[in-house]
């Protein structure tokens, strides 16, 4: 029998093109998944997020440590500033005038010293040309509400970010095992497909060698023919749907391009690890969630918001010290035997907020909608949780029915086509009863597939809905 030309060139890319271009790792399910939770994308994201949040942390607390730092200033005056004072600035303390005054009346000799001339302006320069100051202070944060605050938000922050690492890693695995069943029934549906060509092949063989003999109509040969050449192509179809499966799961992965995974599990092995019937056993504890651990850290980071904007009303205290040592020349010689001046004081500064125009009642108000909104968000969620754990369970129940009464209904399609094919060649059977037990074959096959692919994708959900 021969190939269609778009079958054919399909089987090309697949079976030549690709293996020629793709490098291929073998897994099994649990690989898969913990490949994915390793090395996904998002978990990875979430991973740089975590780390991101902890080093803030850190640099925060770190704020509130003794911070040392130096300085050098150099000054080179062009013109040193000029200060002005009045004639009369400068004038003679008055007890000293009286003590001379009285003088000058017992020796008899005058002062002759000449009046003051108050509209007189005296000009004077005060420093060097060449300044250099070179010194260390310190500083250290004895108190602030809003520090000590916020050091626990930031924290709260950071456990917020790992529980986003749990549910990236939650989702990555659940992508991962949806990607690598899609892969596993794919190969079995293109199994089937090989079962079913092989009946129908036989049936179109014997059929062609018939109508050569003038047992039956050519018509009837050529209606086996046409069945037989269209689910080669519906065969095709489903390697070329096994090869994107392929390409889908090396990037749920993360694996470089050009990398194929090659599944180690087969279907029947994917059936028998499921333990869908004993997570319905299982409690269900939604605070176990990492999303719904996730939203209530921020809602605790909600809370120590309004914390902060309460403790932005207290006072912030703090010491500081500083030692510096000054030099000044004429010319640029600072390396010489010149004076340095030393400059050292210690202290304390202490800041009390004490208006802020209403802008701090604002702040407090809007740190409450934001309480209010995470809140809010967390209730939402673990409503959302408990009807998803629900949901999942009731799909997953549906669906291993449903996989039950398809896998008997394939069963029996194929006991009839494989039986209406051996009346067909012998003549014993129309055209018309063997294209319609072909077609029941091919949508009985349909089914089957599609229903073991929902019951391993319904407990995946499953799995996902208990955080696992």
């Amino acid at each position: 029998m021969k190939f269609t030309a778009w079958a054919t060139a399909a089987v090309f890319f697949v079976g030549i093109a690709g293996p020629a271009t793709s490098q291929s790792i073998s897994l099994s399910l649990e690989q898969a998944m913990d490949l994915a939770a390793d090395q996904s994308f998002g978990v990875r994201q979430a991973q740089l997020d975590r780390d991101l949040a902890a080093s803030e942390t850190a640099e925060l607390i770190r704020t509130g440590l003794p911070q040392i730092s130096g300085s050098v200033d150099y000054s080179n005056y062009i013109d040193i500033p000029t200060q002005v004072m009045s004639g009369g600035g400068f004038g003679l303390d008055p007890h000293l005038v009286t003590f001379l005054g009285g003088v000058s009346d017992a020796t008899g000799v005058p002062l002759n010293a000449p009046a003051p001339d108050p509209d007189a302006i005296s000009e004077f320069q005060f420093g060097a040309a060449q300044t250099l100051t070179a010194g260390v202070t310190a500083t250290q944060l004895i108190f602030s509400g809003s520090f000590l605050v916020g050091v626990q938000a930031a924290k709260a922050w950071a456990m917020a970010k790992e529980s986003s690492v749990d549910a990236s890693v939650q989702d990555a695995r659940r992508a991962a095992a949806e990607a690598y069943a899609a892969v596993v029934v794919g190969h079995a549906q293109v199994a089937l497909f090989e079962d079913m060509i092989q009946v129908v092949g036989n049936a179109a063989k014997d059929a062609q060698k018939m109508a050569r003999e003038g047992l039956i109509e050519p018509t009837d040969a050529d209606q086996a023919e046409l069945q037989f050449s269209a689910i080669q192509s519906q065969m095709s179809a489903a390697t070329m749907g096994v090869f994107i499966a392929e390409k889908v799961l090396a990037f749920t992965c993360a694996l470089p391009a050009g990398h194929l995974v090659e599944t180690t599990d087969d279907i029947h092995a994917l059936e028998s690890s499921l333990t869908g019937i004993r997570t319905l056993a299982t409690d269900f504890r939604v605070d176990r969630l990492p999303t719904i651990q996730s939203l209530a850290h921020k809602v605790e980071l909600s809370e120590l918001g309004i914390k902060i904007e309460r403790a932005n009303g207290l006072p912030t205290i703090s010491s500081f010290y500083s030692n510096q040592r000054n030099a000044q020349r004429d010319a640029f010689d600072f390396m010489g035997d010149g004076a340095w001046y030393p400059i050292q004081l210690v202290g304390l500064k202490v800041g009390v907020p004490l208006w802020s125009s209403g802008s701090g009642k604002e702040k407090m108000a809007q740190a409450r909608i934001t309480h209010e909104k995470a809140s809010l968000a967390l209730e939402q969620m673990t409503l959302a949780a408990e009807l998803e754990h629900h949901g999942a369970m009731s799909a997953y129940i549906s669906a291993l029915d449903q996989k039950q009464q398809s896998e008997t209904g394939f069963t029996l399609a194929m006991r009839i086509l494989d039986h209406t094919g051996t009346r067909f060649a012998e003549g014993e059977a129309t055209s018309f009863e063997f294209t319609q037990a072909t077609s029941q074959a091919l949508q009985a096959q349909g089914n089957y597939i599609q229903a073991v692919l929902a019951s391993l994708n319904a407990h995946f959900r499953l799995q996902h809905a208990h955080g696992k």
